[in-house]
C-alpha cells in the first residue's frame, strides 16, 4: 500500500498505467482497463447561461464565495460496449470538526473535490495534505480511512 502523498503531482495516465487496481479498484480496473472511469467537467459561467447534463450524469451547481457567477461540476461514466454501467455514488460533506471517512469496505476511487473553504487530508500516519477551495484529489482505492481536518464542504464520488 501507498500513501497519498507519494501520488501528488503526477499525471492520471501515469497513474492508472502504473498502480492499476490499487489507484482504480479491482471491478473498474477489469471494465475500464487503462482508461479512467470517470469523466468530471468544470464550467464557470459569469453569466446567466443555460447548462445542459449529459445524460446519466451527476451535476452539481456552486455559487463561489469569492467571485462571480455559478460553477457547475459534472460527473458521469462512460459507457463500456457490452457491459452495464457502474453506479454513481455521491455525498457532500459539510464540515467544520475533524471527521475520519471509512473505505475500508470500498474496492474503489474516491474523488474528493473541495467545493468551499480547505482542509488537511491525511491517511494513518502519513504527512497530511492540504485540499483548497476547488481542487480535487483523487484517493486511491488501497485507502481504508481518510481524515479531514478544517473546514470544508467537500463533494465526494465513486463508482
Amino acid at each position: 500500500m501507498y500513501k497519498l502523498s507519494t501520488l501528488t503531482r503526477q499525471q492520471l495516465s501515469q497513474l492508472v498505467h502504473s498502480q492499476k487496481a490499487a489507484l482504480l479498484g479491482h471491478d473498474s480496473y477489469r471494465r475500464f482497463g487503462a482508461r479512467f472511469p470517470l469523466h468530471v467537467r468544470f464550467t464557470h459561467s459569469l453569466g446567466p447561461q443555460a447548462f445542459m447534463p449529459g445524460q446519466g450524469a451527476f451535476c452539481y451547481v456552486h455559487r463561489p464565495v469569492m467571485g462571480d457567477g455559478l460553477v457547475f461540476a459534472e460527473i458521469n461514466v462512460p459507457a463500456v460496449e457490452d457491459q452495464s454501467t457502474p453506479a454513481l455514488t455521491t455525498a457532500i460533506y459539510d464540515l467544520n470538526d475533524p471527521m475520519t471517512i471509512d473505505y475500508s469496505g470500498l474496492d474503489a476511487f474516491v474523488l474528493l473535490i473541495a467545493l468551499e473553504g480547505a482542509c488537511q487530508l491525511s491517511e494513518g500516519n502519513d504527512t497530511a495534505l492540504t485540499l483548497c477551495e476547488g481542487e480535487t484529489l483523487l484517493v486511491p482505492a488501497s485507502a481504508k480511512a481518510i481524515r479531514v481536518e478544517g473546514t470544508v464542504k467537500l463533494l465526494e464520488a465513486y463508482i
